[in-house]
């Protein structure tokens, strides 16, 4: 058809209504549309462009659009070079934000201004491609006299919207003179409209998985069959210390290093191996790290099968963090909860807060029962590893073929029993914060020089392994056995001895605190009442008479016992002396007792230990229960006494 041709049939419609009956019904209610708009149908160009300001706005608003499109169009456009079509992108204002073609088709879209920044509303220029695909929401062909204004009655448009998540965005239009349109123009449009959307699908979902890859607490790196790292997050980047975006494509090898120490994570790497949580120690540079690995590869018969491995990295000291949550091994008590206001438990306490802050080892001297372990969690929390984990472990408790083993891990096939993958001794546990060793005293002498070896070392070796895993522990242990006895007996070792004694604090028992026993007494009683639904249970003046004059051999947890036992017995708010008499050791008045018939520790756990065996008719586990301690320390005990 030619453009008098055009031109004819256009104005007819302009100037008889009855014909736009025979328009397709999307371009005759655009038509009306646009005459209830008022559009002037004679404008021989575009007015409406937006100034400088306006369209880069626009344009950064539609910056992901246009960075996704661009490739697309430019695609297209090679298809029909030469042709005389320029390829448009617009956004839901119908705001042309890039347009492409050779300088010929340019130029007649200049003409025509058809240029980036123009804006084709039908409210503004009439029934056209571009406002017609955004208002149908689905792809349309609007041919030459179609157009409702006289600059576009010439020309021949294809466009489809670009839905994004559900709404339209902007759309993809082919323009160019009517005699250069063919039957595929529009079909051609919508493949590459399709082929944005899917590239935006496809991004959002790989940017969604970057996110999700990059919020994880735990370092995540992909590698190839040959060891290219194909992918790295910000949390592996740092604790492999190394850049993530730089790492991408490079060779492991070259981010680790050829250090010995780092040949069997890159072999179980490379070579497809599957590890869960397993601890490995590597080198990089001047320094090692330690971290829990898991390794999966990645098999999948639709990408060609073997395509790599996925690495999981846990920074240890997370990990020690998880544990603590985990297993519950933390510190719960702080100097404000320890009471006394004896001057020479006062002295001790200050020694005490001024150790926490060092990290030097230390080691709490005192009878049982002095709360040795209740200063050792209050000296982890305020200490600078307050907010890593304090794990405590009784050195009496655990069975002698036993305590290596926690203390120190053991690897897969140790020994017969031992668990699939190993285990983690307590020392691993500890990293980055404090190990408490109760009943050092009890540890048997080739343990302690295994324990000598760490504290040096600053390292563990796991039973049945050959590796060094590097641990920064703070050990403060504590015995209530004089330990320069032990050595002289050849029971502990002296230079064990000096290494945890770097820092040596003595606890004085509660029969050397008289200021403290009431003091103490009241305390525990409120605590123990509110504990116990009795929050205004009291003592009665025999029962105070009697605990100050009681020599408490079994110190605060002896007290603590007594009147636990009483406060659950008791019918009223008030404690009698009936309720605590059976309590205190039988034999002895607590009223009478005095220092002169108990001069030695030894001899006083010994006394203890016969009475309460009186008393529980030799009943060992009740006795040990009695005492507050392990069955095992009882029956070392028995034997040391000669009391079998």
């Amino acid at each position: 058809m030619s453009n008098n041709e055009l031109t004819r049939r256009w104005k007819e419609l302009h100037t008889n209504p009855d014909l736009r009956a025979g328009l397709r019904p999307e371009i005759r209610d655009s038509w009306e549309r646009s005459i209830h708009y008022r559009v002037d149908p004679g404008m021989r160009e575009n007015p409406y462009i937006y100034e400088a300001e306006q369209l880069k706005n626009a344009q950064e608003h539609s910056r992901y659009f246009i960075e996704t499109a661009l490739p697309v169009m430019k695609s297209l456009y090679e298809f029909v070079a030469g042709t005389g079509f320029v390829v448009a992108l617009f956004d839901a204002d119908v705001c042309v934000l890039k347009v492409i073609g050779d300088d010929e088709s340019l130029s007649w879209a200049k003409r025509a201004r058809l240029i980036e920044g123009s804006v084709w509303e039908e409210k503004l220029v009439g029934t056209n491609g571009g406002s017609l695909a955004i208002d149908l929401a689905e792809p349309v062909s609007v041919f030459g006299y179609e157009h409702f204004c006289l600059f576009s009655h010439v020309s021949a448009s294809s466009c489809a919207p670009v839905i994004d998540q559900g709404r339209i965005i902007g759309g993809l239009g082919m323009v160019a003179p009517v005699n250069r349109v063919s039957n595929h123009t529009l079909g051609m449009v919508v493949a590459s409209v399709k082929h944005i959307e899917s590239k935006m699908i496809l991004e959002r979902t790989t940017r969604y998985n970057q996110v999700l890859m990059e919020s994880m607490s735990e370092g995540v790196l992909a590698v190839d069959p040959n060891g290219i790292i194909t992918y790295l997050n910000e949390v592996g980047a740092r604790i492999l210390s190394c850049s993530a975006t730089k790492s991408i494509g490079r060779s492991i090898y070259d981010i680790l290093g050829n250090h010995a120490d780092n040949h069997h994570f890159l072999n179980t790497l490379t070579q497809g191996r599957s590890v869960s949580d397993q601890t490995f120690v590597l080198t990089l540079g001047q320094s090692r790290i330690k971290c829990n690995i898991t390794c999966n590869p990645i098999n999948d018969p639709d990408l060609g099968g073997q395509q790599g491995t996925v690495v999981i990295l846990r920074e240890s000291h997370r990990m020690n963090r998880l544990v603590r949550n985990w297993i519950g091994m933390g510190a719960n008590m702080t100097f404000d909860d320890i009471i006394g206001s004896n001057q020479g438990f006062q002295k001790t306490i200050k020694t005490a807060q001024s150790a926490a802050s060092s990290c030097s080892n230390v080691l709490l001297l005192g009878e049982s029962g002095t709360g040795k372990d209740i200063i050792a969690q209050a000296m982890h929390n305020a200490s600078p590893r307050k907010s890593n984990p304090f794990i405590a472990i009784n050195c009496a408790a655990l069975p002698r073929d036993l305590i290596a083993s926690e203390l120190f891990g053991y690897e897969e096939g140790a020994f017969t029993g031992a668990k699939k993958g190993g285990n983690t001794g307590k020392f691993e546990l500890a990293d980055q914060g404090t190990i408490f060793l109760d009943e050092i005293g009890d540890m048997p002498l080739d343990l302690q020089a295994s324990l000598l070896r760490v504290i040096e070392e600053k390292s563990v070796i796991r039973l049945g392994g050959n590796k060094l895993i590097p641990v920064n522990v703070r050990i403060i242990a504590a015995t209530n056995k004089d330990l320069e006895n032990e050595i002289s007996r050849g029971r502990f070792r002296r230079d064990l001895y000096y290494r945890l004694g770097v820092i040596r604090i003595n606890i004085p028992p509660l029969r050397e605190r008289p200021d403290d026993i009431m003091l103490l007494a009241h305390y525990l009683c409120t605590k123990t009442g509110e504990r116990l639904g009795k929050p205004n249970v009291t003592l009665s003046s025999e029962v105070i008479d009697a605990f100050r004059n009681y020599d408490w051999p079994g110190n605060v947890r002896e007290m603590q016992n007594v009147l636990e036992s009483a406060i659950q017995l008791a019918t009223g708010d008030e404690i009698t002396l009936d309720l605590v008499e059976d309590c205190f050791l039988p034999g002895s008045d607590p009223l009478e007792l005095s220092q002169d018939q108990l001069t030695d520790i030894s001899e006083i756990e010994k006394q203890m230990i016969k009475q309460y065996l009186i008393k529980f008719r030799q009943n060992k586990t009740k006795t040990a229960e009695a005492l507050g301690i392990s069955r095992q320390t009882l029956y070392r005990r028995l034997k040391e006494y000669g009391l079998e």
